[in-house]
């Protein structure tokens, strides 16, 4: 294929998730309004401290399932229901076996006085019900279909804005637990639709381990690597809600909200390279860097252009949210630069992961992973808030730096050599 129907077809996959993105943008951020008003700062706190916590553990109950279908359905495609019915069974696995032991340790991770009813439910509602959408998800990905990629992760949020805007019809308060079992029902129904929809395009999965014998490696890295992703983006909100109080997580959270809502465009364009990412490693840095580059001038102009947005307009919380969290503009105003940070850090990761170089982001992820605990153990407890803002963007800036110099330095050792595309071992099952 030719490079330019290759620009054509990763513009029209980009384009694709990007109007995705556009739809799901303002379906989280009304999500997020009426989640603010309906459940108060404290019950909202609760629900962003656990929350981020099941995020942080789910990609370990999967274990990298949803890479290794993008990956092997990308270079491998006949293989890609095979990796569909693994993921499937591993997600059962997964969430039978990490979701207990959530459940376990949950009365010292959570904030005091949660209930257990809503782990439970958030367990289930996202390494079950959601996981199937997002492995589902994946096949589109895999398929180069970000037209049905971007229908999945649309209904997602939009089911499950229905179903707590139905909720709020009830005459009754909204408690923590209704908002969750809400969560539970919409998610459960956007899994069932994706699920449908992966099956018509690659056939029935056949469900079973087999094609992760001899990945478990490359799985645990995927793995590991996603799941340390996520807790560095979330092991501040844990750590507040044990270490402060959940109001304190609800303003924090908040802020936090914008942000990731404004990384939703980026989290599109990186979507869309994924794929072809370990397909132009496959003839090494010389056919790799050319297309990251073209990826990253308008990633790094939307990231610089965004921050300044949100720094500038971030008064706008208080009319929206209400008074008890106006708390969070100064620190929106601060957080906001983790949009450029992101960005400055996803592109070297992903070129490390498509140059067969994962176990490196992994180490570097895990090494910053440590320093982020380490620093909000250390300021949370005298600043609260702003000690987890500050921490985060120290650890946003490192992972930024370290990731690059790796690169520089993957780049320098390979000069001339080939590139075994995507993971830490080369060949395809």
């Amino acid at each position: 294929m030719s490079p330019s129907r290759l620009d054509r077809g990763f513009a029209r996959n980009a384009g694709a998730l990007l109007l995705g993105q556009a739809v799901r943008v303002p379906i989280t951020a009304v999500y997020f309004v009426v989640a603010t008003r309906a459940l108060g700062v404290e019950s909202f706190g609760r629900l962003a401290a656990v929350t981020a916590l099941i995020m942080i553990a789910a990609p370990f109950s999967a274990l990298g399932s949803g890479a290794l279908i993008v990956k092997y359905g990308a270079i491998q495609p006949e293989t890609t229901g095979r990796w569909l019915g693994a993921g499937l069974t591993m997600s059962v696995i997964g969430a039978t076996v990490v979701g207990m032991l959530l459940l376990v340790f949950s009365p010292v991770l959570i904030p005091v006085g949660t209930e257990l009813a809503v782990v439970g439910g958030l367990v289930l509602a996202e390494f079950v019900c959601a996981r199937a959408a997002d492995l589902a998800s994946s096949v589109f990905v895999a398929r180069e279909q970000m037209h049905i990629t971007a229908f999945c992760q649309v209904l997602l949020p939009a089911l499950r804005l229905l179903a707590v805007g139905l909720l709020l019809l009830s005459s009754s308060p909204v408690s923590l637990r209704a908002w969750v079992a809400a969560l539970v029902l919409s998610s459960s129904l956007s899994g069932a639709i994706c699920l449908a929809l992966a099956v018509r395009a690659v056939g029935r999965p056949r469900f079973g381990l087999a094609p992760f014998r001899g990945r478990w490696r490359e799985a645990a890295l995927f793995s590991v690597g996603i799941g340390v992703q996520v807790a560095h983006n979330d092991i501040d909100k844990v750590m507040l809600g044990r270490l402060d109080d959940p109001a304190g997580v609800g303003v924090y959270a908040a802020a936090y909200r914008v942000v990731d809502t404004a990384w939703l465009p980026m989290r599109a364009v990186l979507g869309a390279a994924w794929p072809r990412l370990f397909r132009h490693a496959r003839g090494g840095p010389g056919e790799l860097l050319p297309f990251v580059r073209k990826v990253a001038r308008p990633s790094l102009l939307y990231s610089t252009a965004v921050v300044i947005v949100m720094v500038t307009a971030a008064g706008v919380l208080v009319p929206l949210l209400g008074q008890s969290y106006a708390a969070s503009v100064p620190l929106l105003r601060v957080l906001a630069v983790v949009v450029l940070l992101r960005c400055l850090h996803y592109l070297p990761a992903d070129v490390l992961t498509g140059m067969g170089r994962q176990g490196v982001r992994t180490v570097i992820q895990v090494a910053v992973l440590a320093a982020n605990i380490g620093l909000n153990l250390w300021l949370i407890p005298t600043y609260g808030v702003w000690g987890a803002a500050w921490a985060t963007l120290v650890c946003e800036g490192a992972l930024a730096v370290a990731l690059w110099t790796a690169l520089i330095v993957v780049l320098r050792r390979l000069r001339g050599e080939p590139v075994t595309p995507g993971g830490a071992t080369g060949a395809a099952p």
